[in-house]
């Protein structure tokens, strides 16, 4: 198989994913890339490409999603009555079969087992990204391309949606927000997608040959068109996290440009503190109206009071934690009866905290390495004269996702988690050493006089 078809594979399998991962509510929507995922990533161990034995980092990713795995299996495994009865946070459960007058059975660590595997199987995008760009050395320009072209298409498909109106057909799904949301139903996630498409869009720019004499100034004009389109594109989602964010990952992304260098160890750290900024200010701000993708709304207005009682669950059920994917079920508990109607909290808006309730002190510490990993991973990128614009790019709009993982959940969707694994394969890109000489180089060279 050519490099040019690997790439393409892994590629459209992208785009796919950005297209029709943009809700849990389109359910065989993502069963179908869950199984092309599996297809995939088996067709890329088997393909795999050899390294050439070059250095790699993507070895630590491997093992985490290995003790990841490990940890939610154990996590569906039936555990004795008498074992599972003492772990913390399980009293409620315990009680309620001795008020019924049956004998407590052997259930696993996860309150909702079944919720766990739901879960499990929809990092499959993201890990089958991951995994077959890295086995099949997918070009990183194909990726980039990948991402905008389904940025482009989100763009068209909102511009369609603001011009219907509430009740158009462009919009992809039942509940949904009002807006420009694109593939999406939440407009956060579409923001996302808007923001991430704009370092790949100047390492796409920046990476091209350039021969022609009008070529620079070409590129200038190309980059602030294709800019401004993700501004009105940003303007008609409507959403403040990614209106909040266009700052910092736009100074992130201009000092993708070659010219930019001089000035880059000034831009990233204020691109850093606006990101801080950007994250602090969403952070206050009032939750939308509709908070989940299955369209329920609640009376919760503000982040902090559903964090302050995610907080409360962490607590209660530390360190075993409720389960993979049990958020709802662990958060019901401590929510106000006298406040309880068919509004509710999905989510945690916070996808730490989220992963912290429902993992445990093991999932906090897969977090904390996870999180180690992308810090050696990013400042590798940033100090390498060999990473090319898109490994710097991959970290940007990586940072953009694991800081608005603080204030809403878009690793929940196919589409972003698929981006994020291209990210991660572009952050453990193998860089090329130096050219050696040959064997045949290293000898001296001999001058042969004639006449």
């Amino acid at each position: 198989m050519s490099q040019r078809i690997r790439s393409a594979s892994v590629a459209l399998y992208l785009l796919l994913c950005i297209l029709l991962g943009g809700s849990a509510q389109g359910v065989w929507n993502n069963l179908a890339l869950q199984l092309l995922g599996i297809a995939l990533a088996a067709s890329a161990a088997i393909l795999v490409v050899p390294a050439d034995g070059e250095g790699d980092s993507a070895r630590g990713v491997y093992i985490l999603l290995g003790l990841g795995l490990l940890l939610v299996l154990l996590q569906l495994v039936p555990m004795p009555a008498n074992l599972w009865t003492g772990l913390p946070g399980r009293q409620e459960l315990s009680r309620s079969y001795s008020l019924i007058g049956y004998p407590a059975p052997a259930l696993p660590l996860s309150m909702a087992p079944y919720r766990s595997v739901m879960t499990l199987f929809a990092l499959i995008p993201a890990v089958a990204v991951f995994a077959a760009a890295k086995l099949l050395r997918a070009s990183p320009r194909w990726l980039a391309l990948a991402i905008v072209t389904g940025t482009g298409c989100g763009i068209v498909l909102g511009a369609l949606q603001v011009g219907n109106g509430q009740g158009s057909w462009a919009y992809l799904y039942d509940f949904t927000n009002g807006g420009a949301v694109g593939q999406f139903a939440n407009r956060n996630h579409m923001g996302e997608l808007l923001l991430l498409s704009i370092p790949f869009g100047v390492a796409l720019l920046t990476s091209g040959k350039s021969t022609a004499g009008g070529s620079a100034q070409a590129k200038v004009a190309i980059g602030a068109a294709a800019l401004l389109l993700i501004v009105v594109g940003i303007a008609l989602n409507g959403s403040l996290t990614a209106i909040a964010l266009l700052l910092p990952v736009t100074l992130a992304s201009a000092s993708l440009i070659p010219a930019a260098v001089r000035w880059r160890s000034l831009a990233l750290p204020v691109a850093g503190i606006a990101l801080v900024g950007a994250v602090a200010l969403v952070a206050v701000n009032p939750i939308p109206a509709v908070v989940s993708d299955l369209g329920a709304t609640t009376s919760v207005q503000t982040r902090g009071e559903i964090w302050g009682t995610t907080t409360r669950a962490i607590r209660d059920t530390f360190p075993a934690g409720s389960g993979l994917g049990t958020f709802e079920q662990a958060y019901r508990q401590y929510e106000d009866p006298s406040q309880v109607n068919n509004r509710y909290v999905n989510h945690a808006h916070n996808d730490y905290l989220e992963l912290a309730l429902e993992l445990g002190l093991p999932g906090i510490v897969l977090m904390v390495l996870f999180l180690a990993w992308w810090s050696i991973a990013a400042a590798r990128a940033w100090t390498s004269p060999l990473t090319t614009a898109f490994g710097r790019a991959a970290t940007i709009a990586s940072a953009v996702t694991l800081a608005h993982s603080i204030v809403d959940y878009p690793l929940r969707t196919g589409a972003i988690s698929a981006i994020f694994g291209a990210c991660l394969a572009l952050m453990a890109q193998r860089l090329r050493s130096e050219p050696s000489a040959r064997t045949g180089e290293m000898r001296p060279t001999r001058h042969v006089k004639l006449g």
